[in-house]
């Protein structure tokens, strides 16, 4: 279904809001059920109430295709310090996030397991994480 609808479906398709709507679209169209027509707050919402089938699916797709997608980037970043998670879904997801398939996938990474299970992951809960980044970033300068 989606890459009939859009020719290439990148993780950046499907890892941010409008990716929640793609997978929950997509699941319900697998089973053959007709979609309500959630907002990608709400799929989350119903998803950790456990009230809709195709909406918990959605959120465990979510979290672990996020965790090869981080574990990708530290890879080729070469990142060892830690991975930080930002966004507008993951701080909402809670402990439901912890609990998630998330970690277990970002260290399922083969023979770069062992590399990536010694990087940390947190999720930036903080306000505008970016201007204080600038404001420290300006007061160091």
């Amino acid at each position: 279904m989606l890459r009939q609808r859009y020719g290439h479906v990148s993780a950046e398709r499907l890892l941010s809001g409008p990716g929640l709507l793609n997978i929950y679209l997509a699941l319900c169209e697998l089973a053959h059920v007709v979609p309500r027509n959630y907002s990608p707050e709400q799929i989350s919402q119903t998803g950790l109430r456990g009230e809709d089938p195709q909406c918990a699916e959605t959120l465990e797709i979510f979290c672990a295709g996020l965790g090869t997608a981080a574990a990708n980037l530290v890879v080729c970043l070469g990142a060892r310090a830690a991975a930080y998670i930002g966004g507008g879904i993951v701080p909402k997801l809670g402990d439901y996030f912890d609990r998630s398939a998330f970690r277990s996938r970002f260290e399922h990474k083969g023979r770069f397991s062992s590399y990536v299970a010694q990087v940390p992951t947190y999720v930036i809960v903080a306000q505008t994480p970016a201007l204080r980044g600038l404001a420290v970033a300006l007061e160091n300068s």
